[in-house]
């Protein structure tokens, strides 16, 4: 059992997050690859409860330029984020506008709008399933874009501070090419009110599994 001030979710809860979780990053990846024109796939999906301690080596490196990409859910405390490390991004905006890719060039103001473009489209596509397996209205806001220098591992960028300073429960995605390469990384953070859609949906949420054990005379 995982649990982080008043977040308490056992193996099976976790479980179902990781399964609508990992539904969702198949059609964002789908969405991808259908924007950029090369194949996009998905790595494990997982789910975790506590913050995150450090930024992932998969963000990027001391120095570098990662790009963030986070939409929040119109009345719900939830919200999703694309993360893409500077060089991936520069990478899929160059596939996106159909232009010669330079390896290691600067991020622009037309990079900036790719990944708008590019994360508003598969967050979008990310919460379809998810809203119609739960029969619920999940409306995404319009996207914000930072582009940020990682300073170090413990130094979040403003963008991200939430995944090390809020308890919450967050459902990790990464994205890769055909040669398994890492190309991003998509988390989603469902609220309460979420988890509970999920949970219930399921058949693991308190109720149910207290009627499960009920009829077993546990």
């Amino acid at each position: 059992m995982s649990s982080s001030q008043g977040i308490d979710l056992d193996e099976l809860q976790m479980d179902a997050l990781r399964e609508i979780g990992n539904v969702g990053a198949s059609h964002a990846s789908a969405a991808l690859t259908k924007l950029v024109k090369t194949d996009i796939l998905i790595d494990v999906t997982e789910c975790r409860v506590l913050p995150m301690p450090s930024l992932p080596n998969r963000f990027g490196g001391p120095g570098s330029l990662v790009a963030t990409v986070k939409i929040d859910f119109a009345g719900r405390g939830g919200c999703i984020y694309m993360v893409f490390p500077g060089d991936v991004a520069t990478y899929l905006s160059s596939l996106l506008m159909g232009v010669p890719h330079q390896v290691g060039r600067p991020m622009n103001r037309q990079d900036a709008e790719a990944m708008v473009e590019l994360g508003d489209i598969c967050i979008r596509q990310y919460l379809v399933p998810i809203a119609k397996f739960l029969s619920i209205d999940i409306i995404p806001n319009s996207p914000n874009v930072s582009v940020d220098r990682i300073v170090d591992r413990t130094s979040f960028p403003p963008a991200l501070r939430p995944l090390r300073d809020a308890h919450m429960a967050r459902v990790e995605t990464n994205f890769v090419d055909v040669r398994k390469r890492f190309q991003g990384t998509i988390i989603f953070v469902p609220d309460e009110a979420l988890r509970n859609s999920t949970f219930k949906r399921f058949g693991v949420d308190a109720e149910s599994q207290a009627a499960m054990f009920s009829k077993f005379g546990l």
